[in-house]
């Protein structure tokens, strides 16, 4: 069985689409696929589309609202749950998450290169994330599960990770260990950081001005752009919320925004097409309960991710955020915050001068 019209898209691969021609072809080679084959998945019954005029108050009062955020922290827990298929029951596992995350600026933005024909992180922003905990599947041990607690932070010009503690779940020991390097740490914008610490679920408040949705909006009211053919955008209840829907040309991957909530997000789903009919979901993510933490901005409180086993014989996974706390636009923000501290008595890898030490001796 082989997998053809479909590569899994964020909120910015989608917009590189309207940009690169490397993701462009992919859109090509779909078109070759018959045209039975790419029906929608459809939840609820589609609305009318959206006018060239509506997409452009969109954008406004869309980018209105990206703007209005300028830093964040977010206190908050997640945990992974497992069943045989993409409708449950779910089953909780030993896989848990707690942290404490801050995050400014453009801390996950991204620029294509044409010459590796990949994206390339770019943090212009600061952001810091303490993971208190977290279990996870162990590779390469007799142990199924692996416990550890770490930081990990950039200031804008130095990334830093210290490793505080590691071991089996109940029974782990210090690690103290650190390294300085002269960008951010890429797990800062990749995995659980971003999926655990609510930012995957919310508006792209910290990304470059070219992968927010509202630049999409803006793209698709002028009538020469690719956004115009290449996207579609509709009005559609999700989960019983009148949204404004985002959809690919084929419909492999869908946004539902929320414009009740500050234009939040509610929901996003990505499906696979085969060569043999079969249509299947690859990921879906859903905002249960949201919170103004600002006046018209809405952050995830509650929040999950459903994902297709990466694995045959594998199940299906279910990642649930829920977040304790949040502060927006904190005034009195100490941005030393970002510098995670080396503790004395940990030994550090200095990147930048190319010299290990102990600190404290």
């Amino acid at each position: 069985m082989v997998e053809t019209a479909f590569i899994k898209k964020s909120p910015l691969s989608m917009m590189s689409k309207l940009n690169c021609c490397h993701i462009k072809s992919i859109l090509h080679l779909s078109i070759l696929i018959s045209l039975c084959m790419l029906g929608p998945i459809q939840g609820e019954e589609r609305k009318s589309a959206l006018s060239r005029k509506e997409l452009r108050q969109l954008a406004v009062k869309t980018a209105a609202v990206e703007k209005g955020l300028s830093n964040i922290k977010i206190e908050s827990e997640a945990w992974e749950e497992h069943s045989k298929n993409a409708s449950g029951p779910w089953q909780r596992t030993p896989i848990y998450w707690s942290s404490t995350a801050w995050f400014s600026g453009d801390w996950s933005s991204r620029k294509w290169n044409a010459r590796q024909h990949s994206f390339q992180r770019s943090i212009k922003g600061k952001a810091r994330v303490d993971v208190h905990k977290e279990v996870l599947e162990a590779q390469e041990s007799i142990f199924p599960y692996g416990e550890s607690s770490y930081c990990l932070g950039f200031d804008g010009q130095y990334g830093r990770v210290v490793y505080n503690a590691i071991g089996r779940p109940g029974k782990t020991l210090p690690k103290k260990t650190g390294r300085l390097i002269p960008h951010a740490p890429a797990s800062l914008g990749t995995g659980p950081c971003t999926a655990f610490t609510g930012t995957s679920f919310s508006l792209q408040f910290f990304e470059g001005e070219i992968y927010k949705f509202s630049k999409m909006f803006e793209l698709a009211s002028d009538p020469n752009s690719e956004a115009a053919t290449e996207l579609k955008f509709t009005r559609e209840r999700f989960e019983g919320i009148d949204c404004i829907k985002i959809s690919s040309k084929f419909d492999n991957l869908m946004y539902w925004l929320d414009p009740s909530h500050g234009f939040a997000l509610r929901g996003e789903k990505s499906i696979a097409i085969f060569q043999d009919d079969h249509i299947e979901l690859v990921e879906f993510k859903k905002v249960s309960r949201l919170r103004e933490v600002l006046p018209g901005i809405w952050w995830p409180m509650e929040a999950s991710i459903i994902s297709r086993p990466y694995a045959p014989g594998k199940p299906w996974r279910r990642f649930v955020y829920r977040a304790s706390n949040v502060v927006a636009n904190d005034p009195n923000l100490d941005e030393s915050i970002f510098t995670v501290p080396f503790p004395d008595g940990y030994l550090i890898d200095d990147k930048v001068r190319g010299v290990k030490y102990r600190v404290g001796q």
